[in-house]
């Protein structure tokens, strides 16, 4: 994969999670699965393609997580050495990302295209409490004769609070910073420890294979065992199982109520508590280049193994769009099931009546044969008067049907009436239904209507063509066998002469006995027409059978493909939605190979130092 196209199948792959994001935020079931999408966006954004562009390792990135109230205004201070982020009782009063650098060498700041969304960077300082879309950083003060930051090469992120999935600027914002995070610090107070929302992130996060430091807070120096073993229990118990297949150690720690002292001065009379904590991240931390590996190899396997569920949005909008194909092709099955009552099984092809005297007049003798053939014509006439007579009284007359145009008409109409039928009576279900009932008679009606015209059209002219070619092939088959119409020929021509010769001898001298042979040359034509009425209706039930398939294949298949699409065409998101079905599982792969390829290069071996940090000063 080149550069530019890594480049565009990642600005490709964020943008359709966005628009996976959005569309199920439209719909209240699935506003928790949105925050998935977006965490698929942030770690394809921040993650995945500054890895790929070659950005270096340094800075790691270290997200301040958790609910509203449990003091992560507080560990940011720790992290961070000074009262640096802003304690404030409200709840959710950090409303947008805050990075704080801590002092020492500069690094250059992430900028791969993308880098964290839709956030924009504040060139001025600015209250925690700004709610927009915008991250500021911060440089945190270096303390004259201190010794180095024990974080330096980090960038320490105050996050706003995760309370509820439905706060969707607050969670997108808390989201990009957790995808982008090398390490995430998820704090909770004991009170607070177990709330659905903030654990439900905890389980994001693990899924994500995300480096993460539990931090409880706020609970008395002496319950603070009891409520880290009740937590590891409860909470870290039921995570659920990462993309490698193992949960890694989570190290849990405490840090009970503080001082006023305390919390004044994290680096000096707090040392111990800030230790600990920095301990605990370097724990997870052994080097730059070994975190930002796991980051991003993590981040490419969540893709990968989670993509299939990413795509669990889009289950509802196929199932009922499946529902809508039923109801087309259950309309479809009754306008054939009309056709076939109401037309074709009293149809007779009247045009083939025409080459049934075409096929008895190829059994007359041709040249001289024709004036015995005319003799013979008259000899039959009492026979064919008493034979017409008598079917006159006794058969009833034909009743004309309903014309075909006519039944194929209301056939499709009553189709129609099914389906925006369908599409009220779940109207209130689901947005596609909500869809086909507001637009059904302005737009997929008459659209329909105009399809149907074109295509019965074609339906008509094909049929005329197929009874056109079936007889001329009852004609063809005697007319290229000679043999076989000579023989037919012969053989009725020579069953009139043996009944006349055989009454005219046994009824010698002539009598009345003689009319037996009117009755008898009657018989033999009557035997002609019933083996050709045979060969005629045999063939009318084949066309039967064509015409059946011809009104499937020009007229309600078509309709019937065209209706089942109509949903998802015309930039409707459904077209949308199976657009972004078929790209996401190719992109995935190929920047899963991708990261693959390059983590085997992008690193040296993990040094031998544990950390790359300096130690932590003690407490003055």
């Amino acid at each position: 994969m080149e550069p530019t196209e890594h480049r565009l199948t990642i600005s490709q792959l964020a943008e359709d999670f966005r628009w996976l994001e959005d569309h199920c935020r439209r719909q209240p079931d699935l506003v928790a699965l949105a925050g998935r999408l977006r965490l698929a966006s942030a770690l394809t954004r921040n993650v995945v393609g500054p890895f790929l562009e070659g950005q270096p390792a340094r800075p790691l990135h270290i997200a301040v997580v958790g609910g509203a109230g449990t003091g992560k205004s507080t560990v940011v201070n720790f992290l961070a050495g000074a009262v640096v982020a802003e304690a404030n009782p409200q709840a959710g009063y950090t409303r947008h990302p805050t990075a704080f650098l801590p002092p020492g060498p500069s690094f250059p700041w992430p900028s791969f295209l993308g880098f964290l969304g839709p956030l924009q960077r504040l060139s001025d300082d600015q209250p925690a409490n700004t709610d927009r879309d915008v991250y500021q950083v911060k440089r945190i003060p270096a303390r004259e004769g201190a010794e180095p930051h024990p974080l330096a090469g980090c960038v320490i992120w105050d996050c706003p609070d995760m309370t509820t999935w439905a706060a969707e600027n607050y969670v997108n914002r808390l989201l990009e910073v957790a995808g982008l995070a090398d390490v995430v610090v998820y704090v909770a107070s004991d009170e607070r420890y177990n709330d659905e929302v903030p654990t439900q992130f905890l389980h994001l996060l693990v899924s994500a294979g995300k480096a993460i430091v539990v931090v409880l807070t706020k609970m008395r120096a002496a319950d603070a065992a009891a409520l880290v073993g009740h937590f590891r229990q409860e909470v870290l118990g039921r995570l659920p199982v990462s993309p490698s297949g193992a949960i890694p150690p989570i190290p849990v720690m405490a840090l009970p109520q503080l001082t006023p002292d305390e919390r004044r001065d994290p680096a000096g009379v707090a040392a111990p508590h800030r230790a600990a904590l920095v301990q605990a991240i370097r724990a997870v931390c052994p080097s730059e280049d070994a975190a930002r590996t796991r980051t991003v190899v993590n981040a490419a396997r969540y893709l990968s193994v989670a993509g299939e569920g990413l795509l669990d949005v889009a289950r509802s909008d196929l199932a009922q769009l499946e529902a809508w194909k039923a109801a087309v092709a259950a309309g479809q099955r009754d306008f054939e099931e009309r056709y076939r009552r109401e037309f074709l099984s009293g149809e007779r092809f009247g045009r083939l009546d025409i080459y049934a005297e075409r096929l008895l007049e190829l059994l007359e003798p041709a040249g001289a044969g024709r004036i015995v053939s005319q003799l013979l014509w008259l000899l039959r006439s009492p026979y064919r008067w008493l034979r017409d007579s008598l079917y006159a009284l006794v058969v009833r007359p034909e009743v004309l049907g309903v014309p075909e145009k006519t039944v194929v008409e209301a056939s499709f109409q009553s189709w129609l009436d099914f389906l925006q039928a369908e599409a009220l009576r779940k109207a209130g279900t689901h947005p596609l239904w909500k869809q086909l009932a507001t637009r059904f008679a302005a737009e997929l009606a008459p659209q329909a209507r105009e399809r149907f015209t074109h295509n019965f059209r074609t339906f008509e002219v094909q049929q005329r063509q197929d009874v056109e070619a079936a007889g001329q092939a009852l004609i063809a088959r005697w007319e290229k066998n000679p043999a076989l119409l000579y023989s037919l020929r012969g053989g009725k021509w020579g069953l009139d002469v043996a009944i006349i010769a055989a009454v005219t001898y046994y009824t010698w001298p002539p009598g009345w006995l003689l009319l037996l042979i009117p009755v008898g040359v009657a018989l033999t034509h009557q035997l002609a027409e019933w083996f050709i009425r045979c060969l005629v209706e045999g063939t009318r039930q084949r066309l039967r059978a064509e015409r059946e398939a011809l009104l499937t294949a020009t007229l309600t298949q078509p309709l019937a493909d065209w209706l089942t699409q109509w949903p998802s065409t015309g930039g409707t998101s459904l077209e949308k939605l199976q657009q972004v079905l078929h790209r996401v599982p190719v992109a995935i792969r190929r920047l899963e190979q991708r990261v693959s390829e390059r983590v085997t290069t992008a690193f040296p071996p993990p040094a031998a130092s544990p950390c790359p940090v300096p130690s932590v000063p003690k407490t003055a």
